[in-house]
């Protein structure tokens, strides 16, 4: 039995290691850009998971700006976070190199491309970009489930699509950046992965969207970290009394200008 305990002893402090590791690859905190609320969260179902975000900024020639990156690979656990790791660095070496959207996810995904192909993994991400000085708003969506913009003057849900097909699927593929004016004061840029409305409650029930669109609803006369909050909160209700099965992520950006 020694020999047992002893491996298990270290299979935990492993794990405890590669958890620390993973979450200090996720942002300390939102950045403090004024005119914008930002708040996220990030919760595993397992000690480590595949969901990640990440918010960088550039000085482009056309005005310094706001980059938010939200993906999610397929699985969870310590193999998705490896791979979520690895896509990590590839975007962080390629925005260094050159931050347009498009180029930036083409090059990443063919380097993707070509150490995965055999291990059936992908990334599902959304790279979001916001002008600082104008608002306007770029994205180049890979495979991820489309931005909302939720306006509570309107109650409207407006979805921020285009074509796009996740990171390490095909090597030739050509990622293209889609453009729309920015937000208004009280509406909502809301990115997340389906963890949220993909939960399932203990009958076999799925989440849904509409669910999850109800609880911005009720929520988006608050700050963006208490809309993050209630979101979480509806979904541990509903899968109570049993845990979450996916990793779960979201970023909500108010807009207060």
């Amino acid at each position: 039995m020694t020999p047992k305990l002893l491996e298990r002893i270290k299979l935990k402090n492993d794990m405890s290691l590669a958890m620390e590791v993973q979450r200090n690859l996720l942002p300390e905190h939102p950045p403090r850009i004024p005119g914008l609320d930002i708040a996220a969260v990030c919760q595993f179902c397992d000690e480590t998971g595949g969901d990640y975000y990440d918010f960088l900024s550039f000085s482009r020639e056309s005005g310094e700006t706001f980059d938010l990156i939200l993906g999610d690979v397929t699985g969870h656990g310590i193999s998705a976070a490896l791979f979520m790791a690895t896509g990590r660095a590839l975007l962080h070496a390629r925005t260094e190199d050159d931050p347009d959207l498009a180029r930036c996810l083409t090059m990443v995904n063919r380097l993707l491309c070509r150490d995965t192909q055999l291990t059936g993994r992908f990334i599902t991400l959304f790279f979001l970009s916001m002008r600082l000085d104008t608002g306007e708003l770029s994205w180049v969506r890979a495979g991820h489930d489309p931005t909302l913009i939720y306006d509570p003057a309107t109650d409207a849900f407006d979805e921020l699509a285009g074509p796009g097909i996740p990171l390490g699927v095909e090597e030739s593929w050509e990622y293209q950046a889609n453009h729309k004016s920015g937000i208004t004061p009280g509406q909502l840029l809301v990115l997340g992965t389906d963890g949220i409305w993909e939960a399932m409650n203990p009958a076999g029930e799925m989440y849904g969207k509409e669910r999850f669109k109800e609880v911005l609803r009720q929520n988006a006369h608050r700050t963006a970290q208490e809309v993050v909050d209630a979101v979480v909160a509806a979904v541990m209700a509903f899968v109570s009394p049993g845990r979450p099965e996916d990793d779960l992520t979201l970023v909500i950006v108010k807009s207060l200008r």
